[in-house]
């Protein structure tokens, strides 16, 4: 029997009540397709990005049909080439299941979409990320975000976290980080 993964059906929940079928979001991530298409689920438009063709390919066998759901083979760095305007970003950070552990997402790259998508959100719009410090650049990147983390204002980002309590071997995470009001 597979392990559920609670942290995951977390992830998701928090989501239901934040995407609505008038919203535009972005899967950074795409991997194997699952939170695309749970996205595609809430909203009108889903635009997914991965560097891998593997993850594509295996993406669009699960959105066979979905014309509202983007696939696009690119960083997920470059978002704003693709889409202006979008209410949440999600991002399941480390490498693709099942396939090359070496070809991982990457601490700079991950830190300068971040900060991309800060800069560019609006009241109501959130980011949500899924980090995995359990191998030698999730531990990297997981660092970085906890710093990065800090140095967002409190009067202008909530943000909030899930933690298992009773595992010791660097478990994953969750970073909810909601812009509750505009910079003035």
């Amino acid at each position: 029997m597979m392990k559920k993964n609670v942290l995951l059906e977390q992830a998701h929940a928090l989501l239901v009540p934040l995407i609505s079928k008038d919203d535009v979001v972005c899967d950074m991530t795409m991997g194997n397709g699952h939170d695309t298409l749970f996205l595609s689920t809430l909203a009108k438009v889903v635009y997914a990005f991965d560097i891998q063709q593997k993850a594509l390919d295996n993406t669009s066998m699960k959105i066979e049909g979905l014309d509202h759901v983007h696939l696009i083979l690119d960083s997920h760095e470059h978002v704003l080439n693709y889409v202006q305007d979008f209410k949440g970003a999600i991002f399941n950070l480390g490498y693709l299941p099942q396939g090359n552990p070496h070809i991982t997402t990457m601490t700079d790259t991950t830190l300068k979409t971040l900060n991309l998508l800060v800069h560019h959100m609006k009241k109501g719009d959130f980011i949500q990320l899924v980090i995995y410090p359990g191998h030698d650049e999730g531990y990297k990147e997981s660092q970085a975000i906890d710093a990065w983390i800090l140095t967002l204002s409190p009067h202008v980002f909530q943000i909030t976290t899930t933690h298992f309590l009773n595992e010791t071997a660097r478990p994953p995470y969750l970073y909810m980080i909601y812009k509750t009001k505009d910079e003035s």
